[in-house]
């Protein structure tokens, strides 16, 4: 008897522990997804206008090392 009234006491809270783990996962899945999808987005310049817009003054030499790399990056 007493097993039985234990459990009836603790299953929902029980319940609603595993509801808001499987809630919580699937939310940190689709953010990380997200933020995961935001890096990957391609460049639209090339070499050649990032050097031009450096020179113009445009953007600084830290940026153009950056967006340099982040090319040379997927190229690879």
């Amino acid at each position: 008897m007493f097993f039985g009234s234990t459990f009836s006491d603790v299953l929902p809270a029980t319940l609603l522990l595993i509801a808001f783990a499987v809630v919580g996962g699937v939310i940190i899945f689709v953010v990380r997804k997200r933020l995961k999808s935001n890096n990957t987005s391609t460049s639209t310049y090339t070499l050649d206008e990032l050097r031009r817009m450096r020179d113009e003054g445009i953007m600084s030499e830290e940026e153009y090392v950056q967006a340099r790399q982040s090319i040379i990056d997927q190229s690879l």
